[in-house]
């Protein structure tokens, strides 16, 4: 548990913008910064589910219930997700149970981030690769790639891999390769 517990604020201290962790930054961050809380809200949450111990869970559900109702937002627990991730307008985004998200990912608001829900057939979730910036109401569905240095553009509809350096646009999805 020790181990996980400084995992978890070398985590934390990994969303601050500078990635070095004091208390006058945190205590800024989490006052005037809406990303960074429901960032802390993620990380504190899936420490608490993952202890196993019955009280930590429930203030895992307490975590829970906050990014739903003040942070607007449903980020799973069972999903990963790696340092760096910028929320600039962090209302609406919803990132399914396991869906991976690697370093250095921008996410602007009403991005969902999920499974394709067809019946009968097993879930999959999308892997968004290093350094992708995924904009305002983007959807990503299924066991789809995101590659990395890629853009995903407004109200995109994104169901199929995108490769690395390209940018996805339209409904349906539609891909240009970036030189």
């Amino acid at each position: 548990m020790k181990e996980s517990l400084k995992q978890m604020f070398t985590e934390i201290s990994g969303d601050l913008p500078d990635d070095y962790f004091t208390i006058r930054q945190f205590l800024f961050n989490y006052f005037y910064k809406a990303r960074f809380r429901v960032l802390l809200n993620y990380r504190i949450g899936r420490f608490c589910l993952k202890s196993g111990n019955s009280f930590f869970r429930r203030i895992a559900l307490r975590y829970k219930y906050i990014l739903l109702t003040k942070r607007g937002c449903d980020v799973s627990y069972k999903s990963i997700i790696g340092k760096g991730l910028k929320l600039p307008h962090p209302i609406g985004i919803i990132i399914g149970d396991g869906v991976v998200i690697k370093d250095d990912v921008t996410i602007y608001q009403q991005v969902t981030l999920g499974s394709h829900g067809k019946k009968g057939e097993d879930l999959a979730y999308p892997i968004i690769e290093n350094n992708v910036k995924i904009y305002a109401g983007a959807k990503i569905i299924g066991g789809v790639t995101i590659g990395e240095n890629s853009v995903v553009g407004a109200n995109t509809l994104v169901n199929k891999d995108v490769p690395p350096n390209s940018v996805a646009y339209g409904i349906p999805c539609k891909i240009k390769i970036v030189d």
